[in-house]
């Protein structure tokens, strides 16, 4: 063997095993505590924080965010949300490819993860950016979306491994993002900067409030709840701000007189506005409707048909699958005879409407849009 090939393989061995130690370091800092070494924990803080003084005003839950738990049937769609949040932004939501999140531990602990990387950070410096393995925040996810840097965070900036500053920096970093955002207009008034933190620093922001803010007094409140449910927000109002306000509005002129068969309001006349939906939602509706009354009848046989009806939201009307098909079949016809004729057009069991969205999955497989979408009895 000579020694430039010798040379390579020994190359190869030690990038693979500084690959091999990163990972070991990334997934090590996840199963840490939120808290960075020597700081302050929840049992930590003293007694004298914890007390307020008489003439305190005593703080509520009231107007913190809360993520329900999944034994109760609000709790089971906040989860579900939540899985989409997170599906959309691994696939969508970064510069260089799909990268798998997790609501809020990947966006709020990415901080700590690069912590425990600078340790390492001049040895391994030339490694580290040829496997890509960089620091991934919520900038990045809006530099991505808007081509265009927020206004008073530096892309690349350090945070400081010092407790206090590290605080100040990221209350700063997040007042800018929220104020961003809602010049954009997301509606993100009931989310704080403090909301954004990681534990032990919501903790450290806690105890200065305490100490600087005499009628301050700490609230109890479930951290994790909070956090989630901030972070599962913000996320949805990035989506909404940058994503969903590219649906164009149709320019098609309107009859108002013309309507379908069964007598159901035009499927072009959505409400112009709406105290739920945003303009944009409105007009994904009228596409809905658009699409349903004008395949229905060509899907299916006029004697099989699915009666006509008025898609006025995103959950329950296309619960049985027949909306999401008859959209299909607008764009790909060939999926009519092979999928979309099998489906029950009138269901009237869960095992038919299961039936029938196991269907629609399939035709998103073929498409290659699935994204990772499944079926489960459980949720409808």
């Amino acid at each position: 063997m000579s020694g430039a090939v010798l040379q390579t393989v020994i190359n190869i061995y030690i990038y693979v095993f500084i690959y091999i130690y990163i990972r070991f370091i990334l997934f090590f800092s996840l199963l840490l505590s939120d808290s960075f070494p020597g700081s302050v924990g929840a049992s930590d803080v003293s007694s004298s924080e914890q007390m307020s003084s008489s003439n305190s005003a005593t703080l509520t839950n009231c107007g913190v965010p809360e993520f329900l738990t999944s034994n109760s049937e609000l709790g089971l769609f906040y989860q579900s949300v939540l899985v989409a949040v997170e599906r959309w932004f691994s696939l969508f939501g970064w510069a260089n490819g799909p990268y798998p999140i997790s609501v809020p531990q990947t966006l709020r602990r990415s901080v700590c993860v690069l912590y425990y990387i600078l340790v390492m950070y001049l040895l391994l410096y030339y490694c580290f950016m040829q496997m890509n393995m960089v620091h991934r925040s919520v900038v990045d996810i809006l530099i991505h979306l808007t081509g265009i840097e927020v206004p008073g965070v530096p892309y690349s900036q350090s945070i400081s491994d010092d407790l206090n500053q590290r605080t100040s920096q990221l209350i700063q970093l997040y007042k800018a993002i929220l104020d961003f955002l809602s010049v954009q207009g997301a509606h993100l008034c009931h989310i704080k900067p403090e909301y954004l933190l990681d534990k032990n620093e919501f903790q450290h922001w806690c105890s200065l409030q305490v100490q600087h803010k005499p009628r301050f007094t700490k609230i109890s409140i479930d951290y994790e709840s909070m956090s989630k449910r901030s972070w599962t927000d913000l996320l949805l109002q990035i989506y909404r701000a940058f994503i969903l306000c590219r649906v164009l509005g149709n320019d098609s002129p309107c009859n108002a007189s013309q309507t379908n068969a069964d007598k159901v309001i035009p499927t072009c006349l959505q409400p112009l506005t709406s105290n739920i939906y945003s303009p944009s939602e409105l007009q994904l509706l009228s596409w809905l409707n658009m699409h349903y009354e004008s395949m229905r009848n060509t899907v299916w046989t006029s004697d099989e048909a699915p009666p006509a009806r008025w898609i006025v939201n995103f959950d329950l009307d296309l619960a049985d699958g027949l909306v999401l098909a008859a959209l299909l079949a607008a764009y790909c016809p060939y999926l009519i005879c092979s999928h979309f004729q099998s489906m029950y057009t009138k269901p009237r069991c869960l095992e038919e409407i299961l039936h029938n969205n196991i269907i629609v999955v399939q035709a998103l497989s073929i498409l290659a849009v699935n994204m990772d979408i499944y079926v489960s009895i459980g949720t409808m």
